[in-house]
């Protein structure tokens, strides 16, 4: 059975990416920045997923028995790195997207290629963590 805090992570961090697509594709579309919505998602990154990333590296690290290097291991280690390089990502673009937003600029608009990289990215990090998860608690 997986550990309660890991699942809640999990649920949430699906919430949190619906939420950045949302303030992307609203920015980019009708041009306006939900500033809000921005920043509560990176607070709530800061305060749960970066902290229970921190938490977990140092439960196993504890627990771990073997050191023995697995495809699991590799995921890990590929899922770490890429989800603090993207939240790292995250908040520069919302803090770049938020200053071009008050004087009116459409920031996801003129840096589209960008953005898509960005969303590219971040999606390669949530699979990776479900990826995790799921070989983690579900799969011998």
């Amino acid at each position: 059975m997986p550990p309660f805090l890991s699942t809640f992570t999990l649920i949430t961090e699906i919430f949190v990416t619906i939420a950045v697509l949302y303030i992307f594709y609203r920015s980019y579309k009708y041009g306006k920045f939900p500033t809000k919505l921005a920043f509560a998602t990176l607070a709530y990154e800061v305060l749960f997923n970066i902290s229970y990333m921190v938490y977990s590296s140092m439960v196993r690290e504890t627990h771990e028995v073997t050191r023995t290097f697995t495809w699991k291991t590799g995921v890990a280690i590929f899922h770490g790195v890429l989800s603090l390089v993207m939240f790292v990502s995250l908040v520069v673009f919302m803090i770049l997207a938020y200053r071009a937003y008050r004087t009116n600029k459409n920031y996801f608009y003129e840096h589209k290629t960008l953005s898509l990289v960005f969303l590219f990215f971040w999606s390669v990090a949530i699979l990776s963590g479900a990826m995790l998860y799921f070989s983690e608690y579900f799969i011998p």
